[in-house]
């Protein structure tokens, strides 16, 4: 399994990108910034997103894929036609509502034609297993303000968790404890300390509640943990506040890294 880190912060200034991890090519888990991290040809080759929630930092370059697809068809091209979005019912209620809706931007589940869209919505549900391309994805309910899933990518006898956007939460831990051959972790970590009511209400973590979120997790210190989400006006003091808890086999995702498992 290879995961290819496109963009692993919680907010947009120059040179930083918006959450999405691309697995195996073909796989996207969210779409903050996958036009602005690919060429035109490795955007071409991805089949499936599976988005978390709706906050547009997950899935503003949904609607840029979709257009990129769209010409790209018209180029005379013939492979993979669609991409199939898999989410909670509620959140691909809330895609079609209010951001395909042909206000904010086109219904590419509607175009060229119906019969035959650029965008494909699958729902899924909690705890449901997904197999695409060779890889098992499990959403996993989390702690968030809106309809929120992390995910349990399987491929193989390897497993890796992501949380997405999440505060303090039970069942996700759960299930990283339960598995066999857990390789590695990607976790909330977005405010410093000073923050801690703003994360709270925003169902966000900070280095002390991350911290003791990863008590809750039985393989800690003994498995990689990756922080993600991070907030680029406060990054200098978050990395501070992270490096000072000493806490092993813990580190910072940057958008350069890619994870082989």
């Amino acid at each position: 399994m290879r995961i290819k880190v496109l963009g692993c912060y919680g907010g947009q200034l120059l040179g930083f990108h918006l959450t999405s991890f691309l697995i195996n090519d073909s796989i996207l888990l969210d779409a903050g910034s996958p036009t602005e991290a690919l060429d035109l040809e490795d955007q071409f080759a991805i089949r499936h997103i599976f988005v978390s929630h709706t906050h547009l930092d997950h899935i503003k370059d949904i609607a840029f894929l979709a257009d990129n697809r769209s010409l790209k068809r018209l180029s005379g091209v013939d492979s993979n036609r669609q991409i199939i979005v898999h989410s909670l019912p509620e959140n691909i209620d809330v895609l079609r509502k209010d951001f395909f809706n042909n206000r904010v931007w086109p219904d590419f589940s509607r175009i060229p034609s119906a019969s035959d869209p650029i965008l494909v919505f699958e729902p899924i549900h909690a705890d449901q297993t997904v197999e695409v391309d060779g890889v098992r994805i499990t959403a996993i309910p989390v702690n968030h303000p809106v309809p929120c899933t992390g995910f349990l990518i399987e491929e193989d006898d390897k497993q890796f968790i992501y949380t997405a956007d999440t505060g303090s939460t039970e069942r996700i831990w759960e299930i990283a404890n339960a598995q066999p051959n857990l390789k590695g972790m990607i976790v909330d970590c977005s405010f410093p300390n000073a923050y801690e009511n703003l994360a709270s209400v925003s169902g966000h973590l900070t280095p002390n509640s991350m911290a003791v979120e990863l008590a809750k997790f039985d393989k800690f210190g003994k498995i990689p943990v990756y922080l993600y989400h991070m907030k680029p006006e406060t990054l200098d003091v978050l990395t501070s506040e992270v490096e000072s808890l000493f806490l092993p086999h813990l580190r910072m995702l940057t958008q350069v890294d890619e994870l082989l498992l």
